[in-house]
């Protein structure tokens, strides 16, 4: 088997396994692709879409396109953001990610916009638990932003709980516990 084809080999695999494991520290999406991500809102016809930084963050399916006088779809990406376990303490594993993210939210190309931050949680314990969960986890990612160069009033932290998971197949799947970034002024 040649280099190559090993290592198209293990990308599939890793692909195929999807959530089974932590984010690398060094696959930590870049600079640049975190602002492609959220410089201009998504035509309305790929509204179905959500831009996700990590293999199998997201589905890719399209929704039925929309009439012609549909607003665009604000712009967003889905971050894998650890935290430890039952806290909004970010951990130390997600750290190059979130310096990333803040570069990239700090950055010229971004100074125009301003950024809700949504924490998400799986479907394990109570509604009203992990709503107060994503809520903490959200200000947290928040908090760290502010600390890290992008001012207080580009930001907003908002908790969603487990009402938008990724996965609703499987509710208690890693990926549907995310912090998403979305566009919505600027």
């Amino acid at each position: 088997m040649t280099k190559y084809l090993r290592t198209a080999v293990a990308i599939a695999v890793l692909a195929a396994c999807g959530n089974a494991f932590a984010q690398d520290p060094q696959s930590a999406p870049s600079v640049d692709s975190i602002i492609d991500s959220l410089k201009s809102d998504t035509p309305a016809s790929e509204q179905g879409q959500t831009r996700a930084l990590r293999p199998g963050a997201a589905s890719m399916a399209t929704a039925p396109a929309p009439a012609p006088a549909a607003p665009a779809k604000p712009a967003s990406i889905n971050m894998q953001i650890n935290f430890e376990y039952n806290s909004a303490e970010i951990a130390g594993s997600s750290e190059k990610t979130m310096a990333t993210l803040a570069k990239a939210l700090a950055s010229p190309q971004l100074e125009g916009r301003k950024f809700t931050v949504i924490g998400h949680t799986d479907a394990s314990g109570s509604a009203a638990y992990n709503k107060a969960l994503s809520d903490r986890r959200a200000a947290a990612v928040r908090r760290y932003l502010m600390d890290n160069g992008v001012a207080s009033a580009r930001l907003r932290a908002v908790g969603k709980g487990e009402s938008q998971l990724l996965n609703a197949d499987d509710p208690d799947a890693g990926e549907n516990r995310r912090v998403e970034i979305q566009a919505t002024g600027g």
